[in-house]
């Protein structure tokens, strides 16, 4: 399920998509997936969040965490007398909306039951901010060289198949950020689903041959088009054989940053 809530400046355009995967549409069970972007006077925020298949409402857990971040990370970064983002404060204000949104969920029931992993940007100013618990996938490439990225890769568990998410004991100690320069102005947020056929692996990059022309095309058209666009690309046939996990991407260009 996607979500959106803008106040675009005519500078910065994005666009997401979760589409259910082909083992939850078998099994009947709702998409698990959830993104979130909230932009507004110059600063974005952008979250994706994947629920885990093995918690009964982690779809519930996954809308919750990016609704809150997005936008208690916005309205934050508004408040601010200084347009620089100090990072250890940001933090703070992350770290807080995360524990919040565990004692929300903790009034309904086991925290265990809405497990979720988090990847998120934050964009101010000529700052980005780059956020990350658990597995999925965050690239920002540079439009003028294509060979010039950033990645915050997944981190998985000890075995196969698990990671890390913002409902155990010790979320804190997985929870990630770095700031990016401001020549990356094209960011990528995926689910490991999505990343399974829009990156590459050992090391981890940008695949051109899929990620280039999503660029292009997103870039060139409306909202509209472009959801359409990006959804029917996530739930293409051709996906099924490669993963049978829900997928979600979530595109974000701002044009405005000056290098």
């Amino acid at each position: 399920m996607s979500q959106i809530n803008s106040k675009q400046v005519p500078a910065v355009q994005f666009v997401g998509a979760a589409v259910r995967g082909q083992g939850h549409l078998k099994t009947e069970q709702p998409c698990q997936d959830a993104w979130h972007v909230v932009s507004h006077k110059g600063a974005t925020v952008a979250c994706i969040c994947d629920g885990a298949g093995s918690a009964k409402h982690s779809d519930q857990g996954a809308q919750k965490l990016s609704q809150m971040v997005c936008d208690a990370l916005l309205e934050y970064v508004l408040t601010q007398s200084s347009p620089a983002i100090a990072k250890p404060d940001l933090v703070a204000q992350l770290s807080n909306t995360i524990a919040r949104c565990r004692n929300e969920l903790a009034e309904l029931g086991p925290l265990s039951d809405y497990h979720a992993t988090l990847c998120g940007l934050v964009q101010h100013q000529q700052q980005n901010v780059v956020f990350h618990l658990g597995d999925g996938l965050i690239i920002g490439v540079n439009p003028d060289d294509w060979q010039d990225f950033i990645v915050s890769e997944p981190e998985n568990g000890e075995f196969a198949e698990t990671t890390y998410f913002f409902t155990l004991d010790d979320w804190q100690s997985h929870l990630r950020v770095m700031c990016a320069p401001a020549r990356y102005k094209i960011w990528f947020l995926m689910s490991d689903g999505c990343a399974s056929f829009a990156a590459k692996t050992h090391p981890y990059a940008p695949d051109l041959k899929f990620l280039k022309p999503v660029h292009s095309y997103l870039a060139s058209v409306d909202n509209e088009l472009a959801s359409q666009a990006l959804t029917a690309t996530l739930d293409d046939p051709r996906t099924y054989s490669i993963t049978q996990d829900d997928k979600t991407l979530v595109w974000l260009y701002n044009s405005s940053l000056a290098v």
